[in-house]
Formats: structure tokens, sequence, C-alpha cells
């Protein structure tokens, strides 16, 4: 495995950071730092080639379990994961 280059994947960790907030924000409206608990968790299923249905149930777990919102967007799901998917590896 090459060694990590910390500035990129600072910034590569914060577009994930913009999209979770941006496109993702189950709850709606939060601080910028609402989502920062799932920001390192998501990373390392994209660096560990996880699977879309993978990234589906962590969101689903993260929004109807962790948050307690007990409903999920599936669709939402989906286009965060493209999103996600476009930023390619750090």
């Amino acid at each position: 495995m090459p060694p990590i280059d910390k500035h990129a994947s600072r910034i590569w960790r914060g577009r994930i950071r913009d999209i979770l907030n941006k496109d993702w924000d189950p709850i709606g409206g939060c601080p910028a730092d609402e989502y920062d608990g799932y920001v390192g968790k998501v990373a390392a299923m994209m660096r560990d080639d996880a699977t879309d249905d993978q990234l589906t149930e962590y969101l689903r777990w993260a929004e109807a379990v962790h948050m307690g919102l007990g409903q999920f967007d599936t669709e939402r799901a989906r286009r965060v994961i493209a999103l996600l998917r476009a930023l390619g590896p750090p």
C-alpha cells in the first residue's frame, strides 16, 4: 500500500464532509459539524472499496437507527453515493 498523502486525504475528507452536509443532511439545516462523526467511516469504507449496498446500509443505519429518524430515503442515499464515487480516491 502506498504512503498516505495527508494533505490530499484532508482535502478528500473535507469533500466527503461537504457531500454529507449538503446532499445527505437527513436532519435538515444542521450546523456544519453535525455529520463529522460519519466522515471517517465513510472515508474508510470508500478506501476499502465498499459496495454501494454496504454504503447504503451504513447510511441507513446512521439515519434510521443512530439518529433515530426511523425512516430512510434510499433515492437520496443513491445520489449521495454517486457523488462520493465521483470524488475518486484521495
